[in-house]
Order: structure tokens, then sequence, then C-alpha cells
């Protein structure tokens, strides 16, 4: 009795500290936080007062802000960076403004995702409806990221555990996009909530006004929301997340029961906080504030156009609200204004994953300088001087009052290039700001190696820039080394036989296209040497840039190893064999700083230390043998169980040189830093990868056989009674009896955690990527 009174006692206590708001800040710090709550009440009761008549403009650029703190659109400090800039709003209207930012980040109301988002990470059913069970995966993914340590370790529980779900095939393919998009944006939400405490009891403790520290964090980088996601996790981080995972993972292939049985329901989607007559407000205010567009919602939009304006479903009047939502969504504030509008008159999925997709894709802008008409920026003269560039020019459809804006960019864009880069020559380089007939379908930028030009038009430059520069540094290349101008080395390298840089290139093309071999985005232009080598750059420039705590979206759109941003960029193998590649090839081309050099191979090279989703990436990437065709005796049939068997050779290699990379990582480890349960999470990981394909195999063999009822059937085999079964012929079923033996021997292994060594430090030929080497880029 006694323990459960003390139970009673804490949990009253719990209540009325997170009544009375986050323990430690001063009563100074409370009545500012609770002014800016009362502010946004009133904002939103006015505005909805107001309708349909238009409310005022202090209301609407107030609600602007709040919108796009809701959606996720922009981090809360670099909002607030805004508001607290903003010429269109009155000095007392900014603070207001920034303070119930901080209020609501506080109170969980940013970065907020629609369920529909997540309705097809769910197979679609035989008839080709998308279940609605996105509130589940949500709930899943929410719980996981809010009850982890640190929220990035449940981020990556998140991620692993629906790479294995979908390899099971128990989510849509598409899955591990969505969920990984959700799970950032969750992140974002957990991290820059205790950013918000750390601001707010460091000015508590000086005395000075949190709002005067927004704008010197941000600079100094101080902000975690704002930090690259590149960053690698602690060991006790990535340990939590290695034995979440698996157990997240049968919470995933729960829910399907959950949603299979009928207990999702499409949800409605939630209310702007900007109500039509303010929304159309906001954009007439965008409209005459006539800022420039933004890439990353520009680009997210027009990704998703089709799904947008193409439904069936859709009558002649929502896809006339949908064409104009494309059209007008343009940057944060038009795209929070559109968005509000098709929510009342278009609704449906297809809004909720653009407005989940745009969100993560300002992600990249997260340490942007803020810039408003009036600022200023470098004049031509001044980049041409600095940078060598023959040229800055701007076409006719970009006004003179956005010119400070992209030379600003350029300014930024190069200047970390040159961080990175430091050989870079950009001397006769003519850069165009044109969108003007320059460009068509997906081309989002443009190096014209005719005339040495890159063209950049304004809706979609920013995030291009690296990969464009990267292919002027090819032009140069072959001008030095082939004497030829208009073309580039890579693509002429291949034409030369025995040329050593054709080499190089065609180790960093094993590396770099072999996990997406079956990717509709690498069609034969993707696939060319000169496009292999930018999309590599590209991924140095991130990788360099986040080593040093810093991200441009500027210059790239990648973010980390699986949001890689709107091209075509993938992580480098992990065999190590694409960056041995890529950095012999910047050795002639344009020499490295000795320690970047270092760092970039020891992180993605041959004595790489493979990373927990390397590992399930290898496993679940392994190629398919579905496409084997052998005969049986006398040139007959191979038997069910047989060909079972090849779908799962690979697998079973792949797994077996997973187990042999973490024998290699451990090899390399000095002692001291030798954890026997890390090793142990990393080598369970690798058999609940090869199990989970195993399984997605033997499933999608038995629904060849016998359709839906015998993949049902098989499923009820594998995970128990609790799965519906299925009726099926005895015919069926003898071909069935056999597979989950076989999927089940799949996952199995030597999973033990292994002897600490004698050795503190191995040979370079024992370690992490050896495994691998000899069936990958050679």
């Amino acid at each position: 009795m006694f323990r459960r009174w003390i139970w009673i006692g804490l949990a009253v206590f719990v209540a009325a500290c997170e009544a009375g708001g986050p323990p430690g800040l001063g009563p100074d710090v409370r009545r500012e936080l609770d002014q800016g709550r009362d502010a946004a009440a009133r904002w939103i009761l006015d505005a909805r007062r107001a309708e349909p008549a238009a409310a005022s403009e202090a209301t609407v650029l107030a609600l602007g802000y709040l919108e796009r703190l809701r959606l996720g659109l922009g981090n809360p400090f670099r909002l607030a960076d805004q508001a607290l800039s903003d010429p269109r709003l009155d000095p007392e209207l900014r603070r207001l403004v920034a303070w119930s930012i901080l209020a609501r980040t506080l109170d969980r109301q940013a970065y907020h995702i629609e369920s529909a988002a997540l309705d097809r990470v769910a197979p679609a059913a035989a008839g080709g409806a998308w279940a609605h069970g996105g509130g589940f995966h949500l709930e899943l993914i929410d719980g996981a990221i809010r009850e982890s340590t640190d929220p990035r370790g449940g981020e990556l529980a998140v991620r692993l555990a629906y790479a294995l779900a979908a390899a099971e095939g128990t989510v849509d393919q598409r899955a591990l996009d969505l969920t990984s998009r959700a799970a950032a944006l969750i992140r974002d939400r957990e991290i820059a909530r205790s950013d918000v405490l750390r601001l707010l009891r460091a000015a508590q403790a000086d005395g000075s006004d949190p709002l005067d520290r927004i704008r010197p964090w941000r600079v100094e980088r101080k902000f975690e929301v704002e930090a690259p996601p590149l960053a690698s996790l602690a060991p006790e981080m990535e340990l939590q997340a290695l034995e979440l995972a698996p157990r997240l993972a049968r919470g995933v292939r729960d829910l399907e029961l959950r949603v299979a049985a009928g207990a999702g329901a499409r949800t409605p989607l939630s209310p702007s906080l900007l109500p039509p007559g303010s929304a159309e407000r906001l954009t007439a205010l965008a409209d005459t504030f006539n800022l420039p567009p933004q890439a990353p919602v520009a680009v997210a939009v027009a990704t998703n156009r089709r799904d947008l304006t193409g439904g069936g479903a859709l009558d002649a009047r929502a896809r006339t609200h949908r064409e104009r939502f494309v059209r007008d969504a343009t940057s944060e504030e038009r795209f929070a204004a559109a968005y509000a509008t098709v929510l009342v008159e278009a609704p449906g999925t297809a809004p909720a994953i653009t407005a989940l997709a745009t969100a993560v894709a300002l992600r990249a802008y997260a340490q942007e300088p803020i810039w408003f008409p009036g600022v200023g920026g470098p004049s031509t003269r001044e980049l041409i001087e600095r940078f060598g560039l023959a040229d800055v020019r701007f076409g006719s459809d970009v006004p003179a009052d956005w010119r400070p804006y992209y030379r600003s960019m350029l300014d930024i864009a190069l200047s970390d290039l040159r961080r990175v880069l430091p050989a870079l020559d950009l001397r006769g380089l003519v850069v165009a700001i044109d969108g003007e007939g320059r460009l068509s379908g997906s081309t989002l930028a443009l190096h014209d190696p005719r005339e040495r030009r890159v063209i950049l038009p304004p809706a979609s430059a920013a995030g291009t820039i690296a990969h464009e520069i990267a292919h002027d540094l090819d032009w140069q290349v072959a001008l030095r080394r082939y004497r030829v101008r208009g073309d580039y080395a890579s693509d002429r390298a291949v034409r030369e036989p025995r040329d050593r840089l054709a080499q190089r290139l065609s180790d960093l093309a094993a590396g770099s296209l072999d996990p997406l071999e079956n990717d509709d985005r690498f069609s034969t232009h993707a696939r060319r040497p000169a496009e292999i080598f930018a999309r590599n750059i590209d991924w140095f420039v991130a990788v360099s840039l986040a080593a040093e705590g810093r991200s441009n979206g500027y210059l790239t759109s990648i973010q980390d190893d699986v949001l890689t941003g709107y091209g075509t960029a993938r992580p480098p193998d992990i065999s190590g064999n694409a960056g041995e590649a890529l950095v012999t090839i910047l050795d002639d081309v344009a020499p490295l700083y000795p320690a970047t050099r270092e760092w970039f191979l020891k992180s993605y090279g041959l004595s790489r230390a493979l990373t927990p989703y390397d590992l399930a990436r290898r496993v679940i990437e392994a190629p398919d043998a579905r496409s084997t065709r052998a005969a049986g005796p006398a040139g007959g049939p191979l038997a069910p169980v047989t060909m079972a068997a090849i779908r799962l050779g690979p697998v079973q290699q792949a797994r077996d040189a997973g187990f042999a990379a973490i024998d290699a990582w451990v090899c390399r480890t000095p002692g001291a830093a030798y954890n026997p349960r890390l090793e142990s999470a990393r080598r369970a990981l690798v058999i609940d990868a090869a199990a989970a394909r195993a399984r997605g195999s033997a499933l999608a063999y038995a629904f060849s056989v016998g359709g839906e009822a015998a993949r049902r059937h098989l499923a009820r085999s594998l995970y128990g009674p609790a799965w519906p079964n299925a009726v099926v012929d005895s015919a069926t079923a003898d071909v069935l009896a056999h597979l989950p033996a076989i999927a089940n021997a799949v996952g199995t292994g030597v999973a033990g955690t292994g002897a600490p060594r004698i050795d503190v430090f191995a040979p370079p030929g024992r370690c992490a990527a050896e495994p691998f080497r000899s069936s990958i880029g050679k």
C-alpha cells in the first residue's frame, strides 16, 4: 500500500510539472511563452471570426509563420530568425511571433504529419486500393522516437524496422521512403524541442534575451536540429537502435493484421490554421513581397504533380484546384497558403504526401542565412574576382529584385565548395540564372559543355550546384587530358579501353549503380559516366561538409544515406571500391586536403567501418535469383523446393558476407573500444535481415504458385495461428509445406558475441569491406 501511494504521489508530481511547463524555467521566460501562446490563440480566433472577410495583414502574416511551423516548413529557429527580420512586421509583432514559435515547439505543435501520408505504406489490396492504416504506422513511429533516449537512435530503429518489413513484404516497397520522411520530421520535432529548452535555459543563466541568441546560435551552429543528419551515432545509441528495430519490425507486421481486418479508416486531414480568406490574403501578400522561389518546395511539388493532378477520382473542379496548388506552391509562404486552400477544395492523400515531401526537402535549408528583398548581396564583379568566373548572367525571367539573392546563393555555395575541393578552378565558367526555354522534362539544371556554361533555373537551381560544377570539373579534365573542348573526360575515357581513368570510372560505376539496377530513375542518361562522376562528387561534397558540421542546400539536396534529395545520388557501395576510385580520380583532377582525403577513405574507402544500415542494406538488396532458369532431371522443370533454394542463395551469401564484415570490423577495433553487446546486436541484425528477405521471397513464391490464398496460407505457417488461414488445394499445400524450413534456414547463422581479440589493430586486408571486395567492383 505504501508503495502504491508513492507511485500516486510521483504521478501527481509529474503531472503538475508538465502542466506548469518544463522544469528549470523562471517566471520571466514562462510569461513570455504564455504571451506567445495567447497571441497564437488570438490570431487563430481572429482569422476565423473575420471570415469570409479577410483578417488583418498582421494576423495573416503571423498565422503564415505558425502554419509553416505546423507543417514543418523550416525548423523553428530558422522561422523565428525570419520573423525577427521580416520587414512586413512591426517590432512588437516580430517578437510575439518568435515567442509563439518557441512556445508551440515546446508544446509539440510543430512538424505535423497527416496519417493519410502513410496510408500507402501498407501493400495495395488486390483491387489496387490502398488500405487506410497510416494512423497505425504514424503512431508506431512517433512512439519509437519519443520513447528513445536519443531521437536519432529512434529514427535509425524505425528505418531498420521498415527496411526489414519491406524485405519481408509486410509493407509496400515505397514504405521506406515514406516512413523515413515521417521519422525525420518526428526526430526534428523532438530535437527542436530540446534545443528550445537549451536556448531558454542558457539565456536565463546569464540574464540575456533568448530571442537575441537565435541568430548567433544559428551562425555558430549550436542548434542540433540544424546539424547535418549525416552525423554518426554514438555506440550506445546505435546499440539501442539495433535492439529496438526487430521489435518494431514485428510491430509493423502485426499492423498488417489490423489493417487486413479493416481496423484502418481514412482520417480527415487536419485543418490549416489559415481559413480560406486568410489563405488568399497570404498569397496576395506573398505576391507583393515577391520572394524568389525555393527549390526544395518547387521541386517537391513538381515531383508529386502526377499524383496530385492525375487521380481518376478527381472531378474537374478538384483537378483545377490541384493544378493551381502545383502552380502557386513555389515557396514556404506560398505553399502554406496554397495547401490551406487545397485542404478545403481538393483534399486527399496526394496533398498530404506532398506536404511531407516538401517539409523533408526543406531540411537541406536548415543552415540557410536569412534573406529578404533589400538585404542585397555581392555584385557580379565581386563574384568574378572571388571565384574566377567569366560571367554571371540573368535571363529576362529573373526580376531585378531576385538577382541579389541568386548572387548570394552562388557566393555561399562556391565558398563552401572550395572548403572541400580546394583545387577547384572555375576560371572561364559562365553561370546563367535563366529558366526560359532552356530545360525540359525532369532536368533541374544543366551544364552546357559546348559553351562551358551552367544554366540554373530560378525554381530548381538550389541543390544542383555541386552536381553541375562536377560536370565542369569533368570538362576541364577533358581539355587537359585529351585536348578536346565540348566533351567530358569521363565519357571519353570509356571509349579508350586502355585508359587508367576508364578503369577508375568503371569501379565508380560498379559501386554506384549495382543496388539500383532496377530503379526507374536510372535511365540511359543517368548511367552515363559523366552522370556517375557528378553524382559521386555530389555525395562527396555533402558528406565532407557534414563532417565539419556544415550543410548547404544550395550545393546539394542530399541529407543522408536514405534521404538522398531530389537527384539520383546514392551512397558509395559498401565494398569501398567506389570511394577509393573517386579519391583516386580526384588526386589527378582536383587534389583534396590530406585530412579530407584521409577522412573520406576511412569513411567510404576499402577500410570503411560499416554502419548498421549498410549491413542491413547489403542483405536486403542482395540480387534475387528469380530470373534463374534451370532445368531439373531430363530437362524438366525444377521442383518448387529447389527453385526456392536458388532464389535464396544470394541472400545466404550476403548474410555470410555480413558476418565476415563484422569479424573484420571487430579485428580493427581497439581493445578498449570493443563492445561485445554491439557486435552481437550487429550480428543479430544481419540474421534478421536475411530472415526477412527469405520470408519475403518465400511469400512471393507462394503467391506465384497459388495467388493470395497461397500467400496467406504460408504466412500462417511462418507467423503462427494469429494469422488468418486460407484454404488451398492439396497440391499447393504440398509445394508450400517445405518453404518455412527453407526460409528459416536462411535466417540462421553464428550470432555469438565473439571473443575479445588480442591484436589491437589488424591488417587492413582483413577489415570491414574485404568480404565484399571479391564480388563488387572487379
